[in-house]
């Protein structure tokens, strides 16, 4: 199963953005058993440029062991920077956003089951 994992931050800039996106594309293949890549860009018509996939990472969870893992990489990058936006979608089209800005410990366990659950349906 294909998952787009999108990160984003209001308060960081877009080469932060993308510096933090190659790390955890790094981290999640180091530390897990899912396949992570960073998004190729695509072509819009009569766009000029290079093609933008700012923030996108590709993961293919093999297994719900390797949700587990995920989960893991995912968290320790939330308490580096609270700022930091998750959104991951599904094929199907269903979207789950994480943001641990303000939240308790216990929200973040919460947002985490519920996280655990999206990855789980596929």
């Amino acid at each position: 199963m294909a998952i787009i994992l999108s990160v984003s931050s209001p308060e960081l800039s877009d080469e932060r953005v993308q510096a933090l996106t190659g790390d955890l594309c790094r981290t999640i293949t180091k530390e897990t058993d899912v396949e992570a890549k960073l998004a190729e860009g695509v072509d819009q018509k009569g766009a000029k440029g290079e093609p933008i996939s700012l923030g996108l990472i590709v993961l293919t969870i093999l297994s719900g062991g390797s949700a587990v893992g995920l989960l893991d990489v995912i968290k320790s990058y939330l308490a580096r920077d609270s700022t930091l936006e998750l959104t991951l979608e599904r094929n199907d089209g269903a979207k789950l956003i994480i943001n641990a800005k303000n939240m308790r410990k216990e929200q973040i366990d919460e947002a985490f089951n519920t996280f655990k659950e999206f990855l789980l349906e596929c």
